[in-house]
């Protein structure tokens, strides 16, 4: 089987102008990201909407990045894209496609609208409904028993995103179950899709092995010094 011919530079350009055009009428209005003009982000939409028809893997997305961008190949991670918004579906390993550029991918829709949610929220109610009466962390929904505690049904409680930054903040509240709010007092800093991604005390740092200690003590006195 022959493989696919990669766009040219005329068609990577056309289809970047067309992509333009698409956000200012269909993705800007939902907060789509559009990459720089100019950047590897804006070379991989445009190469992705040229090759519209068929998915486009890692390796050729690299070459046109060599060859368009110039310095040595590099690991293309497209998937970022995604992050930004853009319609970006992986086909299989090493493989992605825009699917649809009119559209923001479900998953940033669903989290723009969360966020509004938690935006507009007037009361703790509100802001359980914008998370669907789910607990942010587990995702165990409010009132049913938790899948991991037994028989307990799940109470939804007020959970901070960051433990150092006020509670009157609408977007430091997240709604956590009584177990993962306990588990996790205010050891953790949330994202905002309630994933511990730092942390707020030395609570894990006490807890933890003699060698993560070590590890965590000699990053320290690296970025600090003695």
């Amino acid at each position: 089987m022959t493989a696919p011919e990669s766009p040219t530079r005329t068609q990577i350009r056309a289809a970047w102008q067309d992509l333009q055009r698409i956000h200012r009428t269909h993705l800007a209005q939902h907060k789509v990201k559009l990459p720089e003009e100019g950047t590897a982000k804006a070379l991989w939409l445009g190469v992705l909407w040229a090759c519209q028809d068929r998915p486009v893997r890692k390796a050729e997305m690299s070459a046109i990045a060599q060859r368009e961008l110039g310095g040595p190949p590099v690991d293309q991670q497209v998937r970022h894209l995604k992050r930004d918004g853009w319609n970006i579906v992986p086909v299989k390993r090493g493989e992605h496609q825009l699917a649809d550029p009119y559209q923001p991918s479900p998953e940033y829709a669903n989290a723009q609208a969360r966020r509004q949610g938690q935006l507009n929220a007037a009361t703790f109610d509100d802001l359980k409904r914008a998370f669907g009466h789910r607990c942010a962390t587990c995702g165990a929904v409010e009132g049913e028993p938790a899948p991991r505690y037994g028989r307990d049904r799940v109470q939804l409680q007020q959970g901070h995103r960051d433990p150092s930054k006020p509670a009157s903040d609408r977007l430091n509240i997240i709604p956590q179950c009584q177990f993962c709010n306990r588990q996790y007092r205010d050891d953790f800093v949330f994202d905002e899709k309630g994933r511990a991604h730092a942390i707020a005390g030395l609570g894990p740092v006490r807890r933890a092995s003699r060698e993560v200690q070590r590890k965590a003590w000699e990053f320290l006195k690296g970025k600090f010094g003695s």
